[in-house]
């Protein structure tokens, strides 16, 4: 059965077409959630019709999901992974996981047979720490199997499946389905690939995350540690698998050279949707993505405006976010399309960025030209927030958490800001990914207080 809640969150807006659009992607996310079955609360997160959720979309989908107020199929779904995590499947946990608590059977026989892709450990490790930041939910930190499965993921995961001493995991052929190496599934990468792109970028956010959670858990020296083979990782990366004429390299097959297909763009979207690459390198290929968003399948477009939204290409976003709003997108009821669309209002159209360590929520317009947007309800940080741009002059913002909050409200350029009318100390910093410069003031709001910030 579907899950027996309504989402409180709601889209207004002087764009009659936002709201409808808003309005049916909510619909569609919420089509696929439910609870009474065995596996507990989950959303489906996986090809329709499996009645299940695999780690892939699992993980791309549980922002969109957490703004929906989907908290309890959240953990319960994230620890259903972890707690799978098994030496006798070389530290691999179960690629899915249908309502019935069963490893999905299409995907699982036994535990030496069984489909398995290599980002999937990173990926779910940096979905645990993405999860604490918007929820404040300690347990994504804290929780045993959620330890276990981290600590098992940094070194025995990596030590089994790195075959050539790199410190990255690789692919053989005779593992079969067994130690995909990207989550490309087509036949170059099945058969050919040792190593895929974002298999790399996935174990890069892997190592900035898990550094992340050892700060805050006050183990500084291991932080350090993943910090460090994180920041290397991230060189090697950027200095050998981009080519100013060819752009990013896909994967590397097993001959060691790197493959690369400047006509295929949409093949290096991790390197994007992870924030993995400079801005200058992003941007271009970005537009080319964008010029040419209907001509991918459903899961490779889904995330552009969210990856657009990052870079700071507002506008092309938001007809990438048009488009995932189209009733006649081919295939749009697969999961993936919905959430991650939702995802995007919230954090690219809104700008939110929750931060559960410092109690705070960061806003930055992303709504163009449209006069004012409102989304209401946001859930955040064990409550909820509304937030409304007018334009990019303007943001209010409703605390509805039952405790302070420490609100960031951030406009991009270089401005004068006022709160409530009087003029108060601006601060500015460069965003970490667009590498933007953006004006701001923190302002302690508390429980049902609206507050307004312009820029002037």
């Amino acid at each position: 059965m579907a899950l027996k809640m309504e989402t409180p969150m709601m889209l207004h807006s002087c764009d009659r077409a936002l709201e409808q659009g808003f309005d049916r992607l909510k619909r569609e996310a919420l089509r696929w959630a439910f609870e009474g079955y065995p596996v507990g609360d989950y959303y489906e997160a996986a090809l329709p019709g499996r009645d299940a959720f695999c780690i892939r979309d699992t993980c791309h989908q549980c922002i969109g999901a957490e703004a929906l107020g989907l908290s309890s199929a959240n953990f319960n779904m994230m620890k259903k992974f972890a707690r799978s995590i098994s030496p006798n499947r070389d530290y691999c946990g179960y690629w899915e996981i249908d309502r019935y608590d069963r490893p999905c059977p299409v995907d699982y026989t036994n535990d030496g047979n069984f489909w398995y892709n290599l980002p999937a450990n990173f990926d779910l490790l940096d979905a645990f720490y993405r999860l604490y930041k918007y929820t404040g939910d300690i347990r994504y930190l804290t929780d045993p199997d959620i330890e276990r499965f981290c600590a098992l993921t940094m070194e025995q995961y990596i030590a089994r499946w790195d075959r050539d001493g790199d410190g990255i995991p690789d692919r053989i052929p005779e593992e079969g389905r067994r130690g995909i190496a990207s989550y490309d599934e087509g036949g170059m990468s099945m058969h050919h690939m040792k190593v895929g792109g974002d298999l790399v970028c996935a174990q890069i956010k892997a190592y900035e995350s898990d550094s992340e959670i050892c700060r805050l858990t006050g183990r500084n020296e291991l932080a350090e540690i993943y910090h460090r083979r994180g920041e290397e990782l991230k060189r090697e990366f950027l200095r050998y698998w981009f080519d100013a004429e060819q752009g990013f390299a896909f994967g590397m097959g097993f001959d060691g050279q790197l493959r690369f297909d400047p006509n295929d763009p949409w093949k290096t979207k991790d390197v994007f949707y992870r924030g993995i690459a400079t801005a200058e390198q992003a941007r271009p290929i970005l537009a080319e993505m964008s010029a040419r968003m209907e001509e991918p399948i459903i899961e490779l477009f889904c995330h552009l405006p969210e990856s657009l939204w990052r870079y700071g290409m507002e506008t092309e976003a938001q007809k990438a976010l048009r488009r995932a709003m189209d009733p006649q997108l081919y295939r749009r009821e697969y999961p993936e399309a919905s959430y991650s669309a939702v995802g995007a209002i919230a954090t690219g159209l809104m700008g939110v960025e929750p931060n559960a360590a410092l109690n705070q929520v960061a806003t930055l317009s992303g709504i163009g030209d449209i006069e004012w947007v409102a989304l209401e309800h946001i859930n955040v940080l064990d409550g909820h927030i509304s937030v409304e741009h007018r334009g990019h002059e303007a943001t209010l913002l409703t605390n509805e958490c039952a405790h302070p909050i420490v609100w960031r409200a951030r406009f991009a350029g270089e401005h004068l800001l006022q709160q409530d009318g009087r003029e108060v100390e601006m601060h500015e910093e460069i965003m970490r990914i667009s590498e933007q410069t953006v004006s701001y003031v923190d302002v302690s709001i508390q429980p049902k207080e609206t507050i307004c910030v312009k820029a002037v």
